[in-house]
């Protein structure tokens, strides 16, 4: 499904200074923080969501969106190869600048970085019509929200009980240990797992190990994912300790700023740096090489750290009990270790005073009642059992009940954090600050 470029997918229409939501965003800090549009620019003009509304962004993602619809079909998926070896297969077909377009590096790079991007961010094609085939699957341990309900169970699950055992009792369901954020975890290689996904599973976070940086259609799936968790998104990034490693935080964070702005309003979310810091090589000693000839940043990065480039995998290799304790410390600010032991003790207060007020509140006839069908039921095949759990199932409703209190997570609001980017901070903060760390200045962005 082709969007309409005039309405961005959260229903807002564009500005009145003729711009999308994005730019108009980015023109309106620029006018507030009295600089132009580079003193608020993150990633490069050519790749910055922001950036990209312009004449040539519209024409190339029209073009994009239109190759999509014909040739592939209006509401078929396909990932970018897919799509590329289509248009390649396709005769004379010819890009937006009037030459052909071709099996060439510069085509593909062309398409998925240029006009691509354009297609997507300014709603001509929906993020979802490209499928990830770049990224390995996410690892999801996030929990899903329960709204909290009591039941009156009369009957059992699995094993036919004898007729004169089935009691009323209580079942509560929403008592499960939700913490106060929803987690992700991403790690630049998938050899992060054997560390990382222990973490994970016991935080209840989502583990995310692509090949280099996270793509965008990824990206997009983590905002909205979030979005509809309804908690505070917190990503911790784990990556090399060079100017790829450390940019990557500065692209997610930047996007995820854009996918809130043009799609997400409510979404909340903080990015944090982990791992792997020039603080971290050098305290620890692990071993490094010399930045690639080809890093166009190596000089600015050897000014600024004093440093070459280290591999994740060497910290994840010679001490990964270090990792981990690094991993773990830094969801501290944000975890609550006792939340599963008081919800734990709630349950079992709410099942004990539950089951008190059913036994002082039971109609006794009720009961013998649905013992007696229960006896003939009871005689059929187990492959019924489920069928009589529901005939025998009270309405909590007749019944006055203790209310559900779930606790609820405890935060030290007062524990240091180390967010790049925060929950409370502006637009204008949040920027600079991502362009400080990119420019390898400490991260803490200028107020407006």
């Amino acid at each position: 499904m082709t969007l309409n470029p005039s309405r961005n997918n959260n229903g807002s229409t564009a500005k009145s200074n003729g711009y999308g939501t994005l730019r108009a965003i980015l023109e309106a800090a620029c006018q507030k923080a009295g600089c132009g549009l580079g003193g608020l620019t993150v990633l490069s003009a050519q790749v910055d969501p922001y950036r990209l509304d312009t004449p040539a962004g519209h024409r190339d993602g029209r073009w994009v969106a239109e190759q999509l619809d014909r040739l592939v079909g209006r509401t078929k998926k396909i990932h970018w190869r897919g799509l590329h070896y289509t248009l390649v297969s396709t005769s004379n077909l010819i890009k937006p600048n009037g030459q052909p377009y071709l099996n060439t590096d510069e085509d593909w790079t062309w398409l998925i970085d240029t006009a691509g991007k354009a297609a997507r961010w300014l709603g001509y094609v929906d993020f979802s019509r490209i499928t990830d085939q770049r990224n390995a699957p996410p690892i999801i341990h996030r929990k899903a929200r329960v709204i909290p309900k009591a039941l009156i169970s009369v009957g059992v699950d699995v094993e036919i009980p004898n007729v004169d055992d089935l009691e009323p009792r209580p079942v509560a369901r929403g008592f499960e240990p939700r913490q106060a954020f929803s987690f992700a975890i991403f790690g630049e290689k998938s050899s992060l797992e054997s560390v990382l996904d222990p973490i994970a599973t016991a935080k209840g976070a989502d583990l995310y190990l692509p090949t280099g940086e996270i793509s965008d259609a990824l990206l997009h799936q983590i905002a909205k994912d979030a979005n509809e968790d309804g908690r505070p998104l917190v990503m911790f990034t784990i990556a090399d300790c060079d100017p790829a490693g450390r940019q990557m935080s500065v692209s997610i964070g930047r996007k995820l700023q854009a996918f809130r702005d043009l799609l997400f309003p409510k979404f909340r979310f903080e990015v944090v740096p982990v791992a792997l810091t020039v603080e971290q090589v050098q305290e620890l000693g692990l071993p490094s090489t010399p930045l690639k000839e080809t890093e166009k940043r190596a000089s600015r990065w050897r000014e600024a750290f004093g440093v070459e480039q280290t591999e994740i995998d060497a910290l994840a290799t010679l001490q990964p009990d270090v990792l981990r304790q690094i991993v773990e410390d830094a969801f501290d600010p944000y975890f609550d270790r006792t939340l599963e032991g008081r919800v734990e003790a709630a349950h079992g207060e709410w099942l004990e005073q539950a089951q008190q007020a059913i036994d002082q509140q039971v109609d006794a006839e009720l009961l013998a009642q649905l013992r007696d069908d229960a006896a003939v039921r009871l005689s059929e095949l187990q492959s019924a059992i489920a069928e009589i759990n529901d005939r025998l199932q009270l309405a909590a409703d007749d019944f006055v009940l203790p209310s559900i209190e779930v606790p609820k997570p405890e935060i030290d609001e007062e524990a240091s954090r180390q967010a790049l980017v925060n929950f409370e901070d502006s637009w204008i903060k949040a920027t600079r600050a991502l362009i400080a760390r990119k420019q390898y200045g400490n991260g803490n962005g200028n107020g407006e």
